[in-house]
């Protein structure tokens, strides 16, 4: 081994021990300090000594925050908020703090300010962290089931179905989100001010992408009735309108998806078959 590897590798060695040591000695602390105190030493200072490595060290100090939730849901003590700045302050591109706290503080009943903390925690971990699905994809989930926002869960999905890394079945449900035939023209609304109100073109161009695919869900139920009326029965595919010689072709989904007709005859999504995902950039 290289003399410069085996003096990198003590320094980081000694760095973890004093880690453990200052965490020893945080948590002696704690019980005498107020929620939301200062840590005993600075980010600032951490970062004057731990030789760049302040990943490692962020991480190391969350494997010792998380477990805290635990006291926030059954205690309501909120020692955990704090705790979670400073990890994040050491390392602010460390995305699973942010992400795991979007996803769990709305479940501490009572903490009346818990959906704003997490959602304004979440905003701040997309602004600082490493790219990281989880954090848009969950504040999705609190604006529609929380707050009951439609726009703002649009958006949040939206931006999670852009986030490098978002595995199938999320990008799946992002996508799809508000498609259901009597949520279309809410989504349709509601991607319409997201556009007309906005100055950024590309959040322009995503917002007229969904509403472009809302419209060819109102094109093939069209056809749909018409083929009903004709024929008296539910087309029993996509491929029976063009054959039928209702439609000439069916539009391509922007989104890389296949559409089919339902058994009620509305149109919908394959969401279970393989696709290519083209998110509009």
């Amino acid at each position: 081994m290289k003399k410069s590897s085996i003096i990198k590798s003590a320094v980081l060695i000694l760095l973890l021990v004093a880690v453990v040591l200052f965490q020893i000695g945080y948590d002696a602390a704690k019980p005498t300090i107020a929620t939301g105190a200062a840590a005993p030493l600075s980010p600032g200072f951490i970062h004057a000594v731990d030789m760049g490595f302040h990943a490692g060290v962020g991480s190391f100090l969350w494997a010792g925050t998380m477990p805290e939730i635990l006291d926030a849901l059954f205690n309501g003590r909120m020692e955990y908020l704090a705790d979670e700045k400073y990890v994040n302050a050491i390392d602010p591109k460390l995305s699973y703090p942010y992400a795991f706290t979007v996803l769990v503080l709305p479940a501490v009943s009572n903490y009346k300010d818990r959906i704003s903390a997490a959602l304004a925690i979440g905003n701040e971990g997309i602004r600082n962290a490493d790219p990281d699905w989880r954090i848009p994809y969950y504040m999705a989930a609190d604006y529609f089931l929380e707050l009951k926002d439609d726009k703002n869960a649009l958006w949040y999905y939206n931006l999670a179905a852009h986030t490098q890394g978002i595995p199938d079945y999320a990008l799946r449900f992002s996508l799809n989100f508000g498609i259901k035939s009597n949520e279309r023209q809410k989504t349709e609304d509601l991607w319409a001010t997201i556009r007309d109100s906005s100055n950024d073109e590309d959040t322009k161009d995503r917002a007229q992408a969904y509403i472009d695919r809302l419209k060819i869900f109102d094109y093939l139920d069209a056809a749909s009735r018409t083929y009903q009326a004709k024929y008296g029965s539910v087309p029993p595919s996509t491929a029976a309108l063009i054959a039928s010689g209702i439609i000439p072709s069916i539009p391509e989904d922007p989104f890389g998806f296949t559409f089919i007709i339902n058994k009620d005859g509305t149109s919908g999504i394959n969401t279970t078959s393989s696709f290519n995902a083209t998110v509009p950039q």
